[in-house]
């Protein structure tokens, strides 16, 4: 049981930048390629705009103008375009390559980014920030090196190196010379400033990025990335980052999510994070109705050989996946949960994306028409337990949900025998907060647990935690 390492470590190193009056952003992870490439001074012939390199949205007739974004990048974007300079921000989340997994890649990791725009910051303020990072993951006594590079949104640019901290620079199996990447950075490109409404002769800019599993293994003398994110063969010797549980008074979506975890794991839960991508064939067995919405999903374009191409609706799915993994593998009860996002279809379809400009600030309009186009992208929660006898075992989770969001929910019998994916002859419930429906509880059906693999019995419960900030935001105004 427990965190899950990567998510602990994204948090450790959110916590770090917090402390140096970095400001906590997110943003979507399906992007508007404007964001994910033309704001960032990435031309269309760009080599990351390729099919190899990025996952891209279909869309019935032509182009979506829409991916899976391949770095955090563009939430540095977003921040500059929505707040005033100076600025310092950092985010931390999923990124998507069509890499088929193996030692070094994974077609779903996670990064961490900074950026800092001021007046009369210089690569030597980068410098210094990147020391101090380098001391905070690995340890006092470890040096970081840039080499120079070439990106297309900094100028000039570097690759971060660090002593290796496995071998402390006297050359070992993780490196060659006595130094590993880490990853990249640089001084914000004028024209991505620009862009984003900054003057570049008045303010500079620097940001930096770090692949948060490469961190882990780095930190843990790891050489095979499926030892960090495999939940079928963890490894023995990876030490979830120890993260204090944070203050009553954090109220960001991302802290919210955070303290969850930490209450869940505290109550002998075990965190997991599942892929964004969805066998459809999976809603048949689940019982799911023809004409659900639930079905009506997304789709990339270009999808890794056997990966399904469909973008997930709904965590439980995957969640159920990951509870038949682990049932293999161990004895006794099963209590595991997920938080993240899933996507769904626009009732109108994918719309047609104008681009704005690049070079100068886009009126606001503009950059509004590009988000609206973008596809709603709730942040969830599913959790599932095996062994227990009915809708109760989620009792102290919908509590310790409704205590760090400070929002009230309350069960309330399901009005409606059979209803997806509950047992039809057994009690199920809807949570509420209010008058508001932001979940359902209840035992899986037999059929549907047998159609699965899962074992005999076992109780489910999904959140909208969209719907919790909303509801939370609204009673603090």
């Amino acid at each position: 049981m427990g965190r899950d390492p990567v998510a602990a470590l994204a948090e450790e190193i959110v916590d770090l930048f917090a402390a140096e009056g970095y400001r906590f952003a997110d943003g979507p992870e399906l992007e508007a390629e404007w964001f994910v490439y033309d704001a960032l001074n990435m031309g269309a012939d760009h080599p990351s705009r390729a099919a190899n390199k990025a996952f891209h949205i279909a869309r019935p007739g032509g182009g979506s103008g829409l991916v899976l974004r391949g770095h955090t990048s563009p939430v540095q974007v977003r921040e500059m375009l929505r707040r005033p300079v100076p600025l310092r921000m950092v985010t931390a989340g999923r990124v998507f390559r069509p890499d088929p997994l193996d030692a070094t890649h994974s077609p779903v990791f996670h990064q961490a980014e900074g950026l800092a725009v001021a007046e009369n910051l210089t690569m030597g303020d980068l410098r210094a920030t990147l020391a101090r990072f380098a001391v905070a993951m690995f340890g006092e006594r470890t040096p970081v090196r840039l080499r120079p590079h070439s990106f297309a949104y900094t100028d000039p640019s570097a690759e971060v190196d660090v002593c290796c901290p496995a071998c402390r620079g006297g050359g070992c199996g993780l490196c060659d010379d006595g130094w590993v990447e880490w990853g990249g950075c640089g001084m914000v490109h004028p024209r991505v400033l620009a862009t984003c409404g900054v003057d570049p002769l008045r303010h500079a800019g620097f940001a930096f990025g770090v692949g948060i599993e490469r961190t882990l293994m780095l930190r843990h003398g790891l050489s095979d990335i499926r030892d960090v994110i495999g939940h079928d063969r963890p490894h023995p010797g990876l030490r979830v980052p120890n993260v204090p549980r944070r203050a009553a008074e954090a109220v960001s979506p991302f802290t919210r999510r955070q303290a969850t975890a930490h209450a869940l794991t505290a109550a002998g839960w075990t965190e997991l994070h599942t892929g964004p991508f969805l066998d459809q064939a999976v809603w048949d067995a689940l019982g799911l109705g023809g004409d659900d919405p639930r079905r009506a999903a997304l789709h990339v374009a270009n999808p890794l050989d056997g990966q399904p191409s469909a973008l997930r609706t709904a965590l439980l799915p995957g969640l159920l996946a990951a509870v038949r993994t682990r049932a293999r593998h161990a004895s006794g009860e099963l209590r595991v949960f997920e938080q993240g996002r899933v996507f769904s279809l626009p009732s109108g379809g994918l719309q047609p994306l104008t681009p704005p400009p690049t070079g100068t600030r886009p009126r606001p309009e503009q950059v509004e028409a590009v988000c609206s186009a973008i596809p709603p992208q709730p942040y969830q929660l599913a959790a599932a337990v095996t062994e227990a006898r009915d809708w109760q075992a989620m009792v102290p989770v919908i509590r310790d949900v409704a205590r760090q969001w400070a929002v009230p929910l309350r069960p309330q019998p399901g009005r409606s025998r059979g209803s997806w994916p509950w047992r039809g002859d057994r009690p199920w419930v809807r949570v509420v907060a209010g008058r508001t429906p932001v979940g359902e509880a209840g035992e899986l059906e037999p059929t549907v647990l047998r159609r699965l693999g899962l074992p005999a019995t076992a109780v489910a419960l999904t959140l909208d935690l969209d719907a919790l900030e909303r509801r939370e935001r609204t009673t603090r105004k």
